[in-house]
């Protein structure tokens, strides 16, 4: 008995001091092409620059990174091929997460990174619909300019009120602390002062 003791309170120390292994992240990315097969991508933490940066050699077309810890990344490739690999921002959490990498790329599979991507691909639509309204604007005349300009106040206001329920919904994970640093200023002062109290 007096031997059966300790050793269960060193097996006891031993599961308590273990605890729940973290789960980890599994990034399983795309590029259109073979083209770029040899090129190397990175990820490299977005916030803190003296962070590690994670490398891997693209091969048939296709990348593969895995690690633990939740945190804002973003996936590049070197600076001459950034025109035609868009840079694209990842949120590092438990799960499988799928990567397009293309002019316009695409992340997705983990909650997180699902809801950024549903913003990207909204900040995305927003924009060129701006960009079509503001080129015929530069020509218009009369009823037809008061009538563009209404136009991007509206979607002004649409992109507002999208921001500020998506950071409502995001609060303070990963991708909401990183967000709101962004977003807060295309806030309304009623819609920051909301987002303040809660």
């Amino acid at each position: 008995m007096k031997i059966y003791l300790p050793l269960l309170y060193i097996y006891t120390l031993l599961f308590i001091g273990c605890g729940k292994p973290q789960k980890g992240y599994v990034i399983e990315g795309t590029l259109p092409s073979q083209v770029y097969d040899g090129e190397w991508i990175y990820l490299v933490p977005m916030e803190n620059p003296m962070g590690r940066v994670d490398s891997v050699k693209i091969a048939n077309a296709s990348f593969s990174f895995s690690g633990k810890g939740e945190e804002m990344r973003v996936l590049r490739l070197r600076y001459a091929l950034r025109p035609y690999i868009q840079e694209l921002l990842v949120i590092t959490e438990p799960g499988t997460i799928h990567v397009k990498a293309d002019s316009i790329g695409s992340v997705k599979g983990t909650p997180q990174n699902n809801a950024l991507q549903e913003w990207k691909e909204m900040r995305e639509k927003g924009m060129l619909v701006y960009r079509s309204i503001h080129e015929k604007l530069q020509n218009a005349i009369g009823d037809d300019s008061l009538r563009m300009v209404s136009v991007l106040d509206s979607l002004f206001v649409k992109e507002q009120n999208f921001n500020y329920l998506f950071l409502q919904k995001q609060k303070s994970n990963t991708l909401g602390k990183f967000m709101r640093k962004m977003l807060r200023v295309s806030l309304s002062n009623e819609q920051q002062h909301k987002l303040d109290e809660n």
